[in-house]
């Protein structure tokens, strides 16, 4: 059989032995210790590295692991009174913009000396092997020699470049930096240096420091694809052919994209497709080959990682390939970190051993069971979260010493929740859960009945408004507590997880994953997400409490209608919302509904 007919996978390994993918990744399990706040995403480069590898994009003998780079690497760019004055706590977070003790400086200080060195080893195998080096990491492009600021401590590439200088390595140098942000502190390093030369594209400049061999270009904000496309064809080609670079850094960051949590830019998926096939073929063509350095650079919020997982699908596999949702790249690592759990019981097949029984309801039973789901003590529980990172995600928001606790109302069974500290003054987290054979009939699933997560310490704002049930904005971690709870379930062998959503927001966060029992429901609640889908989650919600979705077909605002939603685990559970009956009733269901959405004023928009 061809190699072009066989399933895609197949074909890349088989290729792949043929001739080797055209990446090389460099990465370190210690970047998942990354969260300097709430927008940044820990876990991005590991997604990105298992996205590579279970698409069978590149080997394990390509992934190369970063190492700390040595202070004689980084005093060849940074002057040796700012390099003292991090020994100071405050100094560091002030870096960060987060508060910071001495224990959470000197992590934050090794973590990047961890990333310089990470950078100083793709450059050196991108000059070795004249394959795309990718650092799942770096990009610090804002410190300059005697100043930090901006998340940035120590400018990675500025060092890279010293170290290579530092070993008689000659060639120009061009570093390529279209993070959103100005690449002011390269600038400033090689000032006076003609043979690096620094382009920038941003949204506003960050300094206004003169370099012999530089371009900086503000765009200001609101910048879509058009604009800046037309921008980076018009100005990087001619630096290319007079720089005659022997070395290419790219700074590909993502901040730009229309979803990033902090930028102002509105660049779309495709938009940054294409800035990245730019560069890269501009680099890599058939008439340069030259070798190039990729670094992660900016990018906020837990989707920016699915940009740059796009653009090297496309270099190793000539196409897009469109990387899994967020929720599974979570729940996956969560399933391989969880095969070494043990229940804290012995499994029991006595339902009423697991769930809530009618003497619990009743308040009958004298004594309290204090573990989760009767299985998991409360030390099982921190344990959990601790390996799945989910506490670090909470300490990475300012709560430094987040206190678990699991009580045990009399006849409601454990309530989880987690608050600030052991004071118990700002709850975090408070969920109730149980296991039922009657929520889904014919199966046993964890019926969720109520989950909070919130952050007492921030503030409801115009683009994250107040919604129905909420006290404060949420903590943003419920990805990870879904996925945790999921493979709790499997723990346990249940066929799935069971909630109801009381409002139409908690049903639409989960909606690529969760389906409504009924699949007249399904069909309805798919029908309403389609009139509703060019305002957001919030807005749509708010429209609904406003009665200003109408149900066209009786001429009344329409309510929110909760009903029992699952979120399969189990292969006999997925099959009943799967099957070809579910489908054409879901189907039926919407085509009969069709809602519009007014303004203020009662007139359709």
């Amino acid at each position: 059989m061809p190699v072009s007919q066989l399933p895609d996978r197949v074909s890349r390994w088989l290729r792949y032995w043929v001739k080797p993918p055209a990446l090389v990744v460099v990465h370190h399990g210690d970047y998942a210790h990354a969260a300097a706040g709430p927008l940044i995403d820990p876990l991005r480069s590991q997604k990105i590295l298992a996205f590579l590898t279970q698409e069978r994009l590149v080997q394990r003998r390509d992934v190369l692991q970063a190492h700390t780079a040595s202070f004689e690497h980084i005093l060849r760019v940074h002057t040796a009174d700012y390099v003292r004055s991090l020994d100071d706590p405050a100094t560091v977070g002030g870096i960060l913009g987060v508060a910071t003790g001495a224990r959470e400086a000197q992590l934050a200080l090794d973590l990047m000396r961890l990333m310089v060195g990470g950078t100083i080893r793709a450059a050196g195998a991108a000059l070795r092997t004249g394959r795309v080096a990718v650092h799942l990491g770096g990009g610090f492009h804002h410190a300059t020699p005697d100043e930090g600021m901006g998340f940035c401590i120590f400018n990675d590439v500025a060092i890279a470049i010293a170290r290579l200088r530092a070993r008689r390595y000659r060639e120009p140098i061009l570093v390529i930096d279209l993070d959103l942000h100005d690449g002011n502190g390269t600038r400033t390093a090689f000032a006076r240096d003609a043979t690096v030369y620094t382009y920038s594209i941003h949204n506003v400049d960050w300094s206004d420091d003169d370099a012999v061999a530089s371009t900086s270009i503000a765009l200001g904000s609101d910048v879509g694809d058009t604009t800046f496309l037309e921008t980076l064809r018009e100005t990087l080609p001619p630096i290319v052919r007079r720089h005659r670079p022997g070395l290419v850094f790219y700074l590909a960051g993502v901040d730009g994209a229309a979803s990033d949590a902090l930028g102002d830019w509105l660049l779309t998926p495709d938009g940054l497709l294409e800035r990245d096939r730019l560069v890269i073929d501009l680099v890599r063509g058939e008439a340069r080959q030259l070798p190039l350095v990729l670094l992660l650079a900016g990018g906020y919020g837990t989707s920016a990682w699915r940009y740059t997982a796009r653009t090297l699908g496309r270099v190793v596999a000539g196409k897009v390939i469109e990387p899994p949702e967020e929720a599974d790249v979570v729940l996956d690592q969560f399933r391989r970190i969880s095969r070494g759990w043990r229940l804290s019981g012995d499994k029991t097949d006595d339902a009423n051993d697991w769930g809530l029984t009618e003497e619990d309801l009743l308040g009958l039973v004298t004594h309290a069971d204090t573990r989760f789901l009767s299985a998991f003590s409360r030390h099982t529980v921190e344990l959990q979260l601790e390996e799945l990172g989910i506490l670090d995600r909470i300490r990475a928001r300012g709560f430094r010493h987040p206190a678990i606790s699991l009580d045990a109302p009399r006849g409601l069974g454990p309530i989880l929740r987690i608050h600030a500290d052991t004071d118990r003054d700002e709850l975090l987290m408070e969920l109730k859960a149980a296991r039922s054979r009657s929520t889904v009939p014919g199966f046993e699933v964890l019926e969720v009945n109520w989950l909070r997560l919130q952050n007492p310490r921030a503030e409801f704002a115009p683009q994250r408004p107040q919604l129905p049930g909420q006290q404060h904005p949420g903590l943003g971690i419920l990805r990870e507590v879904a996925g945790w709870l999921v493979v709790v379930a499997e723990q346990l062998e249940l066929d799935g997880i069971a909630f109801v959503p009381s409002q139409y927001y908690m049903a639409a966060v989960g909606a690529h994953h969760l389906k409504f029992l009924d699949p007249e429901a399904q069909g309805r609640f798919e029908a309403l997400r389609h009139a509703l889908r060019r305002l957001g989650v919030a807005r749509a919600n708010l429209a609904i409490d406003a009665g200003r979705v109408i149900d066209r077909v009786t001429g009344q605002p329409y309510r929110w209608e909760p009903a029992v939603t699952v979120l399969p685990v189990s292969d006999g559970l997925r099959a009943v919302v799967s099957s070809r009956a579910y489908r054409d009733a879901a189907d039926r269901a919407h085509q009969a509904l069709s809602f519009t959405v007014t303004d203020r004023s009662g007139t359709s928009t």
